[in-house]
């Protein structure tokens, strides 16, 4: 007799009472209201921890961009830094020697002539101007070579470089918070 009676003709089950929270998704029940409260400020450190890291992350690959592909200060060879060419490099090149042992040659107003790059550095007044040994190059407001990015670390992008330096322990900070937050939190996940 049963086996002839549709199951949609059955009434509709009972409303569940106040004390009942739906099973979640691994089937375990809600915790309390006070773990509740609890679960919901981990989810938010969390949620504001992954914001954070790939804010983080971002700043760190714009800043890394800038430092491998924007001119890092170099001086460049032109006719205003290259001339006049003093006396004693003129007289080896047209004689066709190096000038290897030529120191560089001071000029008239604080500038000096690099005898490697031979080209014209300003006054020291305008700011460090130094010959890189590793880029051998002559660059402006040089503060040290760089082996990891093999890069002068100029004025120009030192501020990325601090702030590159700064994103590695802000993201350690914000991972230890995040990992510090959760820890020992079972949110049924």
């Amino acid at each position: 007799l049963s086996s002839n009676f549709s199951l949609e003709r059955l009434p509709p089950l009972p409303r569940r009472g106040s004390g009942y929270w739906p099973p979640a998704p691994s089937s375990r029940p809600k915790p309390p209201a006070g773990e509740r409260h609890l679960t919901r400020d981990v989810a938010q450190v969390r949620t504001g921890s992954v914001i954070l890291i790939w804010a983080e992350a971002l700043t760190a690959v714009l800043c890394t961009l800038f430092l491998l592909f924007a001119g890092a200060g170099v001086i460049l060879r032109t006719p205003a830094t290259c001339y006049p060419i003093p006396d004693e490099v003129q007289e080896r090149l047209t004689a066709g020697r190096n000038l290897d042992g030529l120191k560089n040659i001071r000029g008239e107003h604080g500038e000096s002539y690099c005898v490697r790059c031979c080209l014209w550095r300003p006054s020291k007044e305008d700011g460090k101007v130094h010959h890189c040994n590793v880029c051998q190059r002559c660059v402006r407001g040089f503060d040290h070579h760089c082996g990891v990015f093999g890069r002068c670390i100029v004025r120009g992008n030192m501020p990325c470089f601090v702030v590159l330096i700064g994103m590695m322990f802000a993201g350690m900070v914000t991972a230890m918070v995040a990992v510090t937050a959760s820890a020992g939190v079972d949110t049924g996940v």
